[in-house]
Order: C-alpha cells, then sequence, then structure tokens
C-alpha cells in the first residue's frame, strides 16, 4: 500500500465508503442516506472517498450524479475483491490524516460529528480514536452501544468498525485490512494494532448511525472468521497447538479463551500494555465462568 503522493489542502479526516452494485441491491435510496449525511457535516476538514468496485449495473454513473455538488466528495471505481479490499483502496485514495469508514447502509450520528472529532484529533493527535455508535431498530427507535472496552479485545471488537477514526499512517504500517477474512477483517486489524502498541482515545459521543443490516449480523459467519483469526494470531503459541478450529469458534461463543492461552500470553515479552490488561480480563472471566457449574459451552 502506497501513501498519495497529492498532499495539496490536505483534510484532516477521510471518510472512506465501499460500494458495488448499489442498483441491482435495491440499495439506493439508502445510500442517498450516506451523501445526506455528509452534506449536513459542516466539517471542512474532512473529504468523502466513494471507492466502487466496478460497478455493472448502473451504480458508477448513479454515485456521479448524486455527488455532482459535493465539492469534498470523489468517486472511485475498480475492480476489488470484496469489502476490505475496497476499504483498502479507498484508504491508498484518501489524503486525510485520520480514516473513517462509514458502511454504505449507515450514517453518521450527528450533523456535527465530524466538527467535534477534529477538534479533538488536532489536539490530541491519537494513532485512533473511537466512540459510541446508534443503532436503529425498524420501529424508528434508537439504543446506543454502551460495552465499549478495549479490556474486551481478546473477546470481540471492542467498537464498531464505523465509530473509530485510524491514523492512516498507522492503517498503512499495519498493512491494512487482511482480505483472507471476509467478516472478520476488521477485528483483526484492531486486535494487530493493539498487539503492536498503538494508543487510543474515546471520544465521549457516538459517532456512526448503524442500520444492522451488515454481514456481521450473521453470527455463524462471524463465529467461523473470528475462529479463523485468533488461529492465525496464535500460531505461534505452545498452548494453541493442541487447539482446533472448533475450540476457537467455542471459544468464540463462550466469550473467553482457556486460561493456558492466556497466561502464555501474560507471559511474551514486550507485551503491549492494552494486551496485557486484555488478558487479565480474559483469565478473570475464564476463572469466573469456570466455578459456574450451570454454564454449558
Amino acid at each position: 500500500m502506497s501513501t498519495s503522493p497529492d498532499q495539496t489542502d490536505a483534510p484532516l479526516i477521510s471518510v472512506v465508503t465501499a460500494t458495488h452494485n448499489l442498483l441491482s441491491q435495491g440499495r439506493q435510496d439508502s445510500f442517498r442516506e450516506v451523501i445526506d449525511c455528509m452534506a449536513r457535516q459542516s466539517c471542512e476538514r474532512a473529504e468523502h472517498i466513494i471507492q466502487d468496485g466496478a460497478s455493472t449495473d448502473g451504480t458508477e454513473e448513479f454515485l456521479h450524479q448524486l455527488t455532482a455538488g459535493a465539492p469534498r466528495t470523489r468517486v472511485i471505481s475498480a475492480p476489488d475483491s470484496g469489502l476490505y479490499d475496497a476499504m483498502n483502496k479507498g484508504a491508498q485514495a484518501a489524503r486525510g490524516d485520520y480514516l473513517l469508514f462509514l458502511n454504505s447502509d449507515d450514517s453518521l450520528a450527528s450533523d456535527d460529528i465530524l466538527n467535534f472529532a477534529a477538534d479533538r484529533l488536532g489536539a490530541t493527535k491519537p494513532d485512533f480514536l473511537y466512540g459510541s455508535t446508534l443503532r436503529r431498530h425498524e420501529d424508528g427507535s434508537e439504543t446506543r452501544e454502551k460495552r465499549m472496552s478495549l479490556h474486551a479485545i481478546l473477546q470481540r471488537m471492542p467498537f464498531c468498525h464505523n465509530s473509530v477514526f485510524l491514523k492512516r499512517d498507522v492503517f498503512l504500517a499495519l498493512g491494512g485490512h487482511d482480505t483472507q477474512f471476509r467478516v472478520a477483517a476488521d477485528y483483526d486489524l484492531m486486535l494487530r494494532l493493539l498487539a503492536d502498541g498503538y494508543k487510543g482515545e474515546l471520544l465521549e459521543a457516538p459517532i456512526s448511525l448503524f442500520w444492522g443490516r451488515g454481514v456481521t449480523e450473521d453470527d455463524a459467519r462471524t463465529s467461523q472468521d473470528y475462529a479463523r483469526v485468533w488461529q492465525n494470531h496464535y500460531a505461534g503459541f505452545k498452548s494453541a497447538q493442541a487447539l482446533s478450529h472448533e475450540d476457537f469458534v467455542r471459544f468464540y461463543q463462550r466469550g473467553h479463551m482457556p486460561a493456558g492461552l492466556v497466561l502464555e500470553q501474560l507471559r511474551q515479552p514486550n507485551i503491549a500494555d492494552e494486551i496485557k490488561l486484555a488478558a487479565r480480563h480474559s483469565l478473570w472471566k475464564s476463572l469466573r465462568r469456570s466455578a459456574q457449574f450451570w454454564r454449558r459451552y
């Protein structure tokens, strides 16, 4: 992955949205909300990259028409191998210091969130800045995600992928999303981010609005892909050698890993602070649940 050479008047934030064949899927109306929510943002320090995967149903023309009056929006079309590959390509084209990946069915949580985040990013310059996510239900009601903790990184994604501003240079240094993971590449990225010692901050505000129509709604696919992430991440651990793919699937389903694997992580030299805290948290959960005989895994 390479850095874009054109940094003239570069924005602070690049919002990246991946699209593919919106028209044939009947998703043009929901995507208009993405454009509308970006238009309502008054943040001149942000740009919007729409990375289309060489759609064949007229989506590219639709996107150009829809964004004709949006001066800080760029539409790029190129073949990709899937959602995360498209995100990687959008990040390559981005000119901002920070990336925010906004799905094509989602929205921003408020009309001033980019300005609010830009003020914080400009002041403290963290490696990443994360916040909560609003979830809109079919009856129109909204709930706010509350369970956000980096200590949970060894169990699950600690926050929604569309609610974290990630420094672009860090994203590139990590190699972007690993596209071998079709569902959990966002989780794999965050696990690698914390394992490499990058530091983040919490923004006390919801960042994005989630409609609940993404690929991770399928828990079976998610558990399988999480298992693959852990098998890849722990491949060199002695305690993981006897664990099968299905063992890691069960780890995801029950929400904690084997105590032996946790202890081995804690004995690793130069373990990152966040991973150390997460391992202690996971060990506590493992020990607590092992005493709860009524639980069945």
